[in-house]
């Protein structure tokens, strides 16, 4: 199987380790966005041959559009004038629905299948690549309604041959899900930094504000577009949580007992 791979940053360059540690007969190829990717991910051993130009996935089976969210739309006009009606492809950006209305220029939209691999790492780029990134994690579907799932299945074999676990969502459930789950995660740990490092010595804090601002040290130019994408659910998501934390606020300003929402935050982790 020949599987193209569009984009060699954490999670491009993870799939291609990933997909050629199978020991399977699956031929990697990806397309970088500048010359030094394409060595940068031969020496790495992230694919089997790589170039800049989206025509060497021509005759792929399958097709993995791993760039920033931002860039997937041209990708796919790209793709548009060169894969087969018979190609299947699919992406991994973290908001689905305006890359299912972005997918309708591609030759056969029914062999388009929405993904997002709920896997990754503070820092990106191909040098933080893993082989074993997706183990144990979950890899999202999303299928428009009605859409035939059996011409996918060969790529779901893969998923799972990689460690991940295929779940399938609508477009609108994961980014509601998205938005809460990780989009206001990266949010509050930035705006955290933000508040706390003018007033506090950073090199005081312990384990817990290590934990706080971790994610505060991911792409803020990816969580931009993330932000624009997923606006709607996001705002929902941040009018939540404010919402609590007023309460935290009004509760401990009249000198209450909060011991049970602090055990509420408790429960809610397990």
């Amino acid at each position: 199987m020949r599987v193209g791979i569009v984009g060699l940053g954490l999670i491009g360059g993870s799939l291609g380790l990933a997909l050629r540690r199978l020991g399977e007969s699956v031929e990697v190829r990806g397309v970088a966005h500048h010359p030094n990717g394409v060595v940068a991910a031969q020496q790495r051993g992230a694919v089997d041959r790589a170039s800049t130009d989206l025509r060497d996935l021509a005759d792929c089976d399958l097709v993995v559009v791993a760039t920033p969210i931002n860039q997937i739309r041209p990708v796919f006009e790209g793709l548009a004038g060169v894969v087969r009606r018979a190609t299947i492809v699919t992406d991994v950006a973290s908001v689905k629905r305006p890359v299912l209305e972005w997918a309708r220029c591609l030759p056969e939209p029914s062999q388009f299948l929405g993904g997002h691999p709920v896997a990754g790492k503070e820092r990106s780029g191909l040098s933080e690549s893993d082989a074993t990134l997706f183990r144990g994690e979950t890899w999202i579907f999303t299928p428009v309604d009605g859409q035939e799932l059996t011409p996918f299945d060969e790529w779901f074999r893969l998923v799972r041959g990689i460690g991940a676990r295929p779940k399938i969502l609508s477009a609108e459930a994961h980014d509601r899900q998205m938005a809460f789950l990780s989009h206001l995660a990266f949010t509050i740990s930035t705006a955290y930094a933000q508040t706390v490092r003018p007033v506090a010595d950073s090199e005081l804090g312990g384990p817990g504000y290590r934990g706080m601002v971790r994610l505060a040290e991911g792409d803020a130019s990816l969580y931009e577009d993330i932000a624009a994408t997923n606006r709607g659910p996001l705002v929902e998501a941040i009018d939540s949580f404010a919402d609590v934390l007023r309460d935290y606020r009004e509760r401990i300003d009249r000198g209450d007992r909060v011991g049970d929402l602090f055990r509420r935050g408790v429960h809610a982790t397990r």
